[in-house]
């Protein structure tokens, strides 16, 4: 059993550095677990390696979703005000009642997460580089820690960036990614007929021909995030028409095969949202990466787009090429997590403006 200490403190930082801002509801939650034994017993049946707080409020989510009748209901509307007296003795109970579902949940299942908007951030990164590259040859994404892959099917959702409203040959109308362009003039004209078919690498891809699967997706969004909510939705069903490809398994163990099938008439770019350290570790996650493409990069030319924090409190965007054992890395831009704004560092090929 986890240590009560580190469980809760494990709360307190969630409800202090995620929710905080983001959704009252999972903040006053997450304090209300962090100093109740009783639920922090429940907690601790995460399995290892998977975040508590997302499991515990994630399952919670789930079984409501499902249509239990309970008080707490009321609270997961998104549109309800929650009196912390009120909500920490109506969670204890819900839990109370449902610990045995709770636990099979936290026990079976884990985080998979597939942030849609992060498409938005990361469209302007494809296209420097195309621009970078210049050479007419196809580009491969391959998405490391693909989740439903829903991030594999970039190329069919709408963007609006404000000033600038990007529609692809298949774009679908109804699934529109927002982003507000904080700063910066990045690139938002990627030619999609010069990317060859993508691919995901996922341990436990999510069946997005399967409701259940894809609901417990769903459920790990937040309750205030509506607008997120329907976005996801709207790109399952996309995908559950054209489900993406997935290599099953550990990305060490298909990254080397990757490189080697990969044809050499076409550019090989890895990204990587937000999943380096579910694979790598933390910290050093980054550098152990690195690593492993500098070597892999003796065999042929590769090319990286990681996003995520890396130590610092805004999130960023890193662009790296590796040839014959060297590398060059370089920040390109600052993110939201959701993909919602972007500070374009760059210039049009994702190289350092000068």
């Amino acid at each position: 059993m986890a240590d009560h200490v580190q469980l809760a403190d494990t709360f307190e930082r969630f409800a202090s550095q995620q929710a905080a801002g983001r959704s009252p509801l999972y903040e006053t939650l997450s304090r209300t677990i962090a100093r109740t034994p009783e639920l922090l017993d429940l907690a601790a049946a995460t399995q290892p390696g998977q975040p508590a707080p997302n499991m515990l409020l994630g399952a919670v989510h789930h079984i409501l979703r499902r249509g239990v009748r309970h008080p707490l209901a009321t609270y997961f509307t998104g549109h309800e005000t929650h009196p912390p007296s009120c909500v920490d003795a109506l969670l204890t109970d819900f839990c109370r009642q449902h610990a045995r579902q709770i636990r099979r949940i936290i026990t079976n299942r884990s985080v998979q997460t597939n942030e849609v908007g992060r498409c938005a951030v990361l469209v302007p990164a494809f296209a420097a580089l195309q621009q970078q590259l210049d050479d007419g040859r196809p580009v491969r994404i391959v998405d490391v820690g693909a989740s439903a892959g829903l991030n594999l099917l970039w190329d069919r959702y709408t963007y609006d960036y404000g000033a600038h409203r990007l529609t692809l040959p298949a774009s679908d109308p109804d699934t529109v990614l927002t982003c507000e362009i904080k700063g910066g003039t990045p690139p938002l004209s990627p030619d999609v007929t010069r990317f060859a078919p993508p691919v995901g690498i996922e341990p436990s891809p999510v069946d997005v021909t399967d409701p259940e699967a894809t609901e417990w997706l769903v459920s790990l969004t937040w309750p205030e995030q509506t607008k997120r909510m329907r976005t996801l939705n709207s790109a399952l069903a996309l995908a559950a028409r054209t489900p993406p490809t997935i290599l099953a398994g550990r990305a060490q163990d298909h990254l080397a095969d990757v490189v080697a099938q990969t044809p050499p008439g076409e550019h090989l770019c890895l990204v990587f949202s937000w999943s380096i350290y579910q694979i790598f570790g933390s910290p050093g996650g980054r550098e152990r990466l690195a690593n492993t493409l500098t070597e892999l990069s003796r065999n042929r030319p590769l090319h990286e787009i990681s996003i995520g924090h890396f130590g610092h409190d805004t999130p960023r965007m890193i662009m790296a090429s590796y040839d014959g054992g060297t590398s060059r890395s370089d920040v390109v831009a600052h993110c939201d997590v959701y993909g919602t704004w972007l500070d374009w560092l760059a210039g049009p090929t994702g190289r350092p403006s000068t």
